[in-house]
């Protein structure tokens, strides 16, 4: 799978969160993973695979992760991540909702 896919799929999701989740972003409360989970489909599980896909492609995973055989090797399969950003991207789309601020 070639990186630039990959990249480009990251630059998308972004997109699409900015549109979601405003300007204050996404902050993982309860709250918002559970409007998330209702809205888009997309788990806390999920979101937390793209989070560590996001900080691979930056080199900011934390060394826990990093030491993580289970996570290194999600993250080196390039075609399982490929496919992680590609569901992601695609529920991101499949609605308009943005979350509600008080």
């Amino acid at each position: 799978m070639p990186e630039e896919a990959i990249s480009q799929l990251i630059d998308e999701i972004m997109k699409e969160m900015d549109r979601v989740w405003g300007e204050e972003g996404f902050e993982g409360t309860f709250e918002e993973y559970e409007w998330l989970l209702k809205n888009y489909g997309i788990s806390e599980d999920e979101d937390v695979e793209w989070q560590m896909i996001l900080q691979e492609s930056v080199d900011d995973l934390p060394e826990e992760d990093a030491n993580d055989p289970d996570v290194m090797e999600f993250l080196e399969d390039r075609q399982k991540v490929h496919e992680s950003l590609k569901n992601i991207l695609t529920k991101y789309r499949s609605f308009t909702d943005v979350f509600p601020r008080a």
